[in-house]
């Protein structure tokens, strides 16, 4: 009956043992990595400002504010063309959008607007793309690290 408890204890030692170096040698969970951030646009009439030109990628969050006279917008666009660059597109004195990846929509006078885009690193162009305000100036270029 002893050598029977001994054995008994012997294979739940290996066990022990075997869990223990599995576990040592699996990959440890991925880490989640804070990245993107916030971007602070203020749009005034035919000029965007924002508070920084460039951030990691990741989920973005964008919070718009038209202090101008005129209903303005911030389209983001992802794209290797030059910011001022952009051709036309089907609409009179709008610019072609293709690379669109998030914007506000119109944006009255004094009004504000927020949202968030998850963006993977590159090159981006943000505008306005209200009737001839893009040609007007209201054009930056924009980076994702």
């Amino acid at each position: 009956m002893l050598k029977l408890k001994s054995l008994a204890m012997l294979t739940v030692a290996t066990a022990l043992l075997a869990s223990c170096a599995a576990a040592a040698t699996a990959p440890a969970a991925p880490v989640a990595v804070v990245s993107g951030g916030t971007v602070n646009a203020t749009l005034t009439d035919m000029k965007i400002a924002v508070d920084k030109t460039s951030i990691s990628a990741g989920t973005v969050k964008f919070v718009v504010k038209n202090s101008g006279a005129a209903i303005h917008e911030l389209v983001v666009i992802k794209t290797d063309v030059a910011q001022d660059k952009f051709i036309a597109g089907d609409e009179a004195g709008k610019m072609d959008e293709t690379g669109n990846v998030a914007e506000t929509g119109d944006v009255v006078a004094g009004g504000s607007n927020t949202f968030s885009v998850l963006l993977p690193a590159g090159h981006y162009v943000l505008i306005c793309n209200e009737v001839d305000h893009y040609m007007s100036g209201m054009h930056m270029a924009f980076t994702v690290n």
